[in-house]
């Protein structure tokens, strides 16, 4: 059917590309354009199934004030982290470093840098190839709770992670869950 239609767009086209403004006396050749293609939409890939699950089962990290050191619930937390990790070898992550509004933003960059470098480092040691881990921070940038106190502070004081598989896209974080 979409062929039957194509004459009849490309004649249309010709047609009113034919009526237009012109001196008189003066002939206009007809522009005939080639119909524009339609948009292909790429079929969505489909999550698989043990993405689907570590998306579900992947955890924020929290930190201390001032701090990238890891505390023992985070080193649970990233423990859970690496064993999914370890049994699906198609996954890569993306870390965000994240901190609070207290601070300079260049401060904040730093720091969350160095959070996010911190479970990095921890993930390489606990046998995931540092291929597969990529670092990023926001600093202040993207609170999770955007109150001024310290239940807020504490909760925008983490690490994140963005896990991705093969050549597909980010499909998604600890953010969409927690």
């Amino acid at each position: 059917m979409r062929s039957a239609l194509l004459p009849l767009v490309v004649l249309s086209f010709v047609a009113f590309s034919t009526v237009g403004c012109k001196k008189k006396g003066e002939v206009t050749e007809p522009v005939v354009s080639e119909p524009m293609p339609m948009p292909v939409e790429e079929p969505a890939k489909e999550v698989p199934q043990h993405v689907q699950a570590m998306k579900e089962n992947f955890e924020r990290v929290f930190f201390d004030f001032d701090s990238s050191d890891l505390v023992d619930s985070s080193k649970a937390a990233l423990t859970d982290n690496v064993k999914i990790m370890q049994a699906h070898n198609d996954v890569k992550l993306q870390i965000q470093g994240h901190a609070d509004e207290r601070g300079t933003t260049d401060y904040n960059l730093a720091l969350g840098q160095r959070r996010a470098d911190a479970i990095k480092n921890h993930m390489i040691n606990q046998g995931v190839a540092p291929s597969r881990l990529a670092v990023v921070s926001y600093g202040e940038e993207k609170p999770l709770d955007p109150g001024s106190n310290e239940r807020a502070w504490a909760q925008n004081r983490r690490a994140e992670f963005i896990i991705t598989w093969g050549d597909a896209a980010t499909v998604g974080s600890s953010t969409d869950n927690k």
